[in-house]
């Protein structure tokens, strides 16, 4: 009987995740290689609009999405490395380079920021360009002004990042003259592709 108490004694108990505080969580993310995110988009785009389902997974700079409307029709996957943007449509036709921009911009109705929303997915500004960025009571990112894009970001939620809680929006609206796009993440995971 002793030597079960002592074994017991001897368990460690998973600590707790702990919350950083709003410089902390810029930290861990921008340190952070790899993120997946599933979850629903709406675009509206002067009279047009449409809806998906979205899955990005983000290895390094390697940025991958697919996009897929209702049943999966009409399934578009992206795939870009920082400099080339590569596509591949839904009748298995892949494109590249300005061939490959000038296609996703027929499908989707306007030009989207591939190379910043990245960053923008993790409420952080990317580094290429001013920002300005302004901070909810929670001292997390509320909105955020970029090359001529608005960004709000709602709903955060805890999501776990090595022994940390950090706070992830679940909605961002993005807008940038007629075009509005509304993102709403049912799954994040940090720091390990998937």
């Amino acid at each position: 009987m002793l030597a079960a108490l002592w074994l017991v004694a001897c368990v460690t108990q998973p600590s707790a995740l702990t919350e950083p505080d709003a410089a902390q969580q810029a930290a861990l993310l921008r340190g952070m290689s790899a993120f997946t995110l599933e979850g629903r988009v709406a675009v509206r785009a002067g009279d047009e609009g449409w809806q998906a389902s979205v899955r990005w997974r983000q290895r390094d700079d390697i940025s991958e999405v697919r996009l897929a409307g209702p049943f999966g029709a009409g399934a578009l996957q992206l795939r870009f490395d920082g400099q080339t943007l590569s596509l591949t449509t839904s009748r298995g036709q892949t494109l590249s380079g300005d061939e490959a921009t000038a296609t996703l911009r027929q499908q989707l109705g306007f030009d989207p920021p591939i190379a910043e929303l990245r960053h923008w997915l993790l409420a952080d500004a990317a580094p290429v360009d001013a920002a300005q960025i302004e901070t909810g009571p929670n001292g997390r990112p509320a909105t955020l002004q970029q090359q001529q894009w608005q960004i709000a970001f709602e709903d955060y939620r805890a999501q776990p990042l090595q022994r940390s809680a950090v706070q992830m929006p679940r909605r961002l609206i993005a807008t940038r003259g007629d075009v509005r796009l509304r993102l709403v993440v049912d799954r994040w995971k940090l720091g390990k592709a998937r």
